[in-house]
C-alpha cells in the first residue's frame, strides 16, 4: 500500500506544480471550458501574505534569508468531504481558490481523470 500512496503523492504534487506554474487567466478559462464544479466551502482564505525565502551560497553553505515573496493561500472542502489546499506565488485569490478546489477534486479517484484532462 505504501508504494501506491507514494505514487499518488507524487502525482498530486505534479498536478499542483502544473497549476502553480499556470496563470490565473489560463486556469479560469480552462476551468470554464471543462465545466468543473466550483462550489466548495472555504476553510481558509483565500488570503495573501509573505513568506521568507532562504538560500545557500554554493549549495553547501549556511542557509540565510534572501528576501520575501508574496503568496496567496486557500483551503477548501468539497460537499463530498475532500479537502484541498493551495499556496500560489502572487496575489491572485481566484487562482488560489480554483487550484485548491482542483486539489480536492483530484483526490477523488472518480474525478481525477476529469481534473487532469479537463
Amino acid at each position: 500500500m505504501r508504494g501506491q500512496e507514494a505514487r499518488d503523492q507524487a502525482e498530486r504534487k505534479a498536478a499542483m506544480a502544473t497549476l502553480a506554474q499556470s496563470s490565473g487567466d489560463d486556469i479560469v478559462r480552462l476551468w470554464n471550458e471543462a465545466g468543473l464544479p466550483s462550489d466548495a466551502e472555504l476553510l481558509r482564505g483565500p488570503e495573501t501574505g509573505l513568506v521568507t525565502l532562504r538560500g545557500r551560497i554554493g549549495g553547501g553553505g549556511a542557509p540565510f534569508n534572501v528576501g520575501e515573496a508574496t503568496v496567496t493561500r486557500a483551503t477548501v472542502r468539497l460537499p463530498s468531504g475532500q479537502v484541498g489546499h493551495c499556496y500560489a506565488l502572487g496575489r491572485d485569490k481566484q487562482k488560489a481558490k480554483l487550484a485548491a478546489i482542483a486539489d480536492a477534486l483530484w483526490q477523488d479517484p472518480a474525478r481525477r481523470n476529469e481534473v487532469e484532462t479537463g
